[in-house]
């Protein structure tokens, strides 16, 4: 029996249009993790170090974290990983939402992706049923109206829909992969999912995630809620406050003063430098946000 994960890897090569559903080692998990580490594991192990990112030696892997899909707090995180256009370095980047939790449902922990079709598809993952589907009508179509269109096609209104757009079919190289209201966006992995001819992953499951000892899981569950409703009453100064209800957006001081100036810089397309955050364009921002914002949508199990 294996918990939290389902230890199934769905691996497609888009090439030949073979499936295969691979039955994973616990070992993997028990080093690694899951979402991003197992992702680097395969990536280190499977794609050369000289492998050029449009070639179909890369990978592109998307990933469901080790608790998502479970009633664990937040955790609902996409980590898609593949050689980046931007960088040529392993590149991952993640989106909230609720595709992950939706692809554990359907019995799967990760959807790899290799070659390339021949011609523009998207990919359908219903339970234990996959299929790759002719696309060509959804070519030119934005991200979120290609989400409607391909719901309203398979009468699947619930289905979650990882997408790209015009920059992704173009291989630009800062494009993003959108589910619902969330983005993939760091380091031009949309560029990578449209040369492989990908134009969407669907993904509609109904099953279950089973954890080892649930009463005990969810004590931990409502203790960690508890300390975020304190946290929340009670927050750090400099930090962004617990359930401020903007997410990224909320967060840009600090990143552009802190996190991103001094990380991330290794092969970046965008220095950063410090003392851009003024007051005027805090002032600036604020409102900016406060005039954007219609209403508030959480991603899976988000308090």
């Amino acid at each position: 029996m294996r918990y939290a994960e389902t230890g199934v890897n769905l691996e497609i090569d888009l090439s030949s249009g073979n499936i295969q559903k691979v039955v994973t080692d616990p070992e993997e998990t028990r080093l690694y993790l899951g979402g991003l580490g197992t992702n680097a594991k395969i990536i280190w192990d499977r794609v050369p170090p000289e492998v050029d990112p449009f070639s179909e030696d890369n990978l592109l892997i998307f990933s469901a974290g080790l608790l998502c899909g479970t009633p664990a707090i937040g955790c609902n995180r996409t980590i898609v990983s593949t050689i980046s256009p931007q960088t040529r370095l392993m590149a991952f980047s993640m989106m909230g939402g609720f595709w992950a939790p939706e692809l554990k449902y359907a019995g799967y922990d990760k959807v790899i992706l290799r070659g390339k079709s021949p011609d523009l598809v998207y990919i359908w993952i219903h339970d234990g049923k996959v299929e790759i589907r002719d696309a060509r009508h959804l070519a030119g179509k934005g991200a979120i109206e290609t989400a409607e269109i391909i719901k309203k096609e398979l009468g699947q209104p619930r289905a979650q829909v990882a997408a790209i757009g015009l920059a992704g079919e173009n291989r630009v190289f800062f494009a993003s992969i959108e589910q619902g209201r969330s983005s993939a966006s760091r380091l031009g992995i949309g560029a990578v999912m449209g040369d492989k001819n990908v134009k969407a992953i669907v993904v509609r499951g109904t099953g279950d995630v089973p954890v080892a000892r649930p009463d005990e899981f969810l004590k931990l569950c409502d203790e960690v809620m508890d300390y975020i409703q304190w946290r929340a009453a009670n927050p750090i100064k400099g930090v962004m406050p617990i359930l401020a209800g903007l997410g990224s957006p909320q967060e840009m001081a600090i990143h552009d003063e802190k996190w991103h100036t001094e990380n991330f810089m290794w092969g970046n397309s965008r220095v950063r430098r410090k003392g851009f955050w003024t007051e005027e364009v805090e002032k600036a921002w604020t409102e900016t946000l406060e005039k954007a914002r219609t209403r508030l949508i959480s991603c899976y199990n988000c308090p």
